[in-house]
């Protein structure tokens, strides 16, 4: 299994897996239709399906192309209802129900903490090799604790508490704005003690940190604090 990251931030976020077979799987499609050709080298032919976790515009900007071009699209239907999309390839997902995609990735999405309507995080499972990855963005905090050992884990460590409250108080950010990243995105340390206290890494070879803020958290500091602490490899999401 191979994950990469193409976008990851409030501009825009756009995720792939690939299986060992070339079948490949998007997460979100939240950037332009002819940004998501050019990060795909305009191969769309591959492509089994695009997961997407909710209705912001950050994370399902071009949704309608993708569907057009004849991609399913999977999600709930707080996600579906809140982008008011019909259509045939958009199929509708329920929390807690596992399904699989092409005979070659098994999906089990779950409920996650966001100011959207009916937000998921996703395991995948490639069928065969059996490896695996945990995906959440955009949560306050993952409630589950899971019992596979994840080949691959993407979170959100979205800003640094500290750093957030210090550039609030000299008002370099919006206090509305700061008070929402406390309710509806990880903070560093959340995602660390998440890490450390629910995850078994035995298996794992890749940590992705998705969503980093370029003003509210120290990226590069944070990723080889990870790295040091897990002892796996530490990406920064959408950096390329």
């Amino acid at each position: 299994m191979k994950f990469e990251s193409f976008y990851s931030s409030s501009m825009g976020n756009l995720y792939c897996v690939t299986a060992a077979n070339g079948k490949r799987l998007l997460i979100e499609c939240g950037c332009t239709w002819k940004k998501l050709q050019k990060a795909l080298n305009h191969d769309l032919s591959d492509i089994v399906g695009c997961l997407l976790t909710h209705e912001h515009k950050d994370h399902s900007k071009c949704v309608e192309d993708v569907l057009e071009n004849g991609i399913d699209v999977y999600a709930s239907a707080g996600t579906f209802d809140a982008l008011g999309v019909v259509h045939r390839k958009a199929l509708r997902i329920y929390d807690m129900e596992r399904f699989t995609i092409d005979d070659m990735f098994m999906i089990f999405p779950f409920p996650v903490n966001h100011d959207a309507n009916e937000p998921l995080g996703f395991i995948v499972v490639e069928n065969g090799s059996l490896e695996s990855l945990l995906f959440v963005t955009d949560t306050s905090h993952i409630k589950q604790k899971f019992g596979l050992a994840f080949s691959i884990i993407a979170l959100c460590c979205n800003y640094d508490g500290d750093l957030l409250r210090k550039r609030e108080e000299a008002g370099e950010i919006n206090t509305e704005f700061a008070k929402r990243l406390l309710t509806s995105h990880m903070e560093r340390g959340v995602t660390k003690k998440y890490i450390a206290d629910s995850c078994n890494l035995s298996k794992c070879t890749e940590i992705h940190l998705l969503h980093m803020s370029g003003d509210n958290i120290a990226q590069e500091a944070v990723r080889a604090e990870f790295e040091n602490e897990f002892i796996v490899k530490t990406h920064i999401a959408g950096r390329r």
